[in-house]
Parts: structure tokens; C-alpha cells; sequence
């Protein structure tokens, strides 16, 4: 079975993503796959370039990250053309791994997940979230940033109501790092036992 993991940022998904991978789960980093789609020579990039010109590529042939924020940062327009440019080769990545892997369930770790639309192939998703003064803090000690980057970061995000209402299972993040460790490794335990057709749904 494939389970999608998202949420919201500074939520603590990395450490529940950690606790999956600990409990068994096969980890699929969708983030990582997004980097290597728009590598040098990828026709991911040649597109890219097609659609937004040489100012998005660097003097080494390879994706400039800042111009391309730039550019998409104030633009929804340009921001959906990006999405839409480069989810299709993500998806694909993602596929062709899970036809690799023997019958070990599979976690798709993806930030973007709704966004995407990856979460279609999904048999359940778990969120993490979090109070917004929370997050803020958390982003501001995880990425040295103030209070006004954080939130402004923040504010471009979903809220937790998005992620909740979405997900089969929505993990509260507001208590200590042992808290949320306690509640990822519940909730392995329960998609194991989806993955073997055990779960009842209480």
C-alpha cells in the first residue's frame, strides 16, 4: 500500500517521516526526486527553459533556483506553470520507483502533496500540523530567519484546516519532540496494519 505524508512547515514531518522509516516503511523523498528532475541534460529543465528563458538557467547549464523564485515568488500565474511544468516528471519518478520495490508499504514524503495531485495514488495520507505561533518559532530557530520572514513564509502555506480535512489521519504536533514520536509510531502501527487488512476504523 502506498501512504502520502504531508503537512505543514516547521509541523515536525521530518521526525514522523524518521519514525516511518524506522517502523519498516519504505521512504519515497518526493522533494529529492524534485531536485533531480530539473537537473542538467533532464527534459524537465529544457521545458523550464523553454517557458521562462535563459534568465532560469545558470552559466553551468543548470536550474538557477533564485531567479526561478523570483520570478514565481509574486506570480500565481507563473507559480502554476511551474507546477504544472514539473509535477508530471515527479509523478512519474515516484511511479516507476514504487514498481521497483518489493511489496514493503511505501510512504511518499511530499510537502506538496495535495498540490501535486500525487495524493490520487495514495491508499491514506497522514498530515502533521501544528498551531501557527508554534510554527513560527519553529521555522525561525530550524532556518535563522525573524519573525517577519517566518511569517511571510507561512502565510503563502496552507493552514492546518487545509491539511486535516484532507487526510485520513492528522497528527497535532504542539508538545515535545518524545510527544510526536509516541504519536508517528501509533500511526505506523495502524497503516501496518491497513497495509495487511487488519485496520478497522474506530
Amino acid at each position: 500500500m502506498i501512504f502520502g505524508l504531508t503537512g505543514m512547515s516547521g509541523a515536525g514531518k521530518s521526525t514522523v517521516c524518521r519514525q516511518f522509516k524506522n517502523a519498516g516503511f519504505h521512504i519515497i523523498d518526493c522533494d529529492k526526486i524534485a531536485r533531480q528532475v530539473v537537473r542538467k541534460g533532464e527534459p524537465c529543465l529544457d521545458e523550464l527553459h523553454r517557458l521562462f528563458g535563459d534568465g532560469v538557467i545558470t552559466k553551468d547549464g543548470e536550474l538557477d533556483r533564485k531567479a526561478m523564485g523570483n520570478i514565481v515568488f509574486n506570480d500565481r500565474d507563473k507559480l502554476r506553470l511551474l507546477n504544472d511544468t514539473i509535477y508530471p516528471y515527479i509523478t512519474y519518478q515516484v511511479i516507476s520507483e514504487l514498481q521497483e520495490i518489493d511489496d514493503k508499504p511505501s510512504v511518499l514524503d511530499a510537502p506538496t502533496l495535495f498540490e501535486s495531485g500525487i495524493d490520487y495514488i495514495c491508499d491514506a495520507v497522514v498530515s502533521v500540523v501544528c498551531d501557527t505561533e508554534i510554527s513560527l518559532e519553529r521555522i525561525m530557530a530550524r532556518d535563522g530567519i525573524s519573525y517577519d520572514a517566518a511569517k511571510s513564509r507561512l502565510s503563502s502555506q496552507h493552514d492546518a484546516e487545509f491539511y486535516a480535512s484532507r487526510s485520513q489521519f492528522c497528527i497535532e504536533n504542539n508538545g515535545d519532540i518524545a510527544e510526536l514520536e509516541q504519536k508517528a509510531d501509533e500511526i505506523a502501527a495502524q497503516l501496518f496494519d491497513m497495509s495487511k487488512g487488519n485496520y478497522e476504523k474506530k
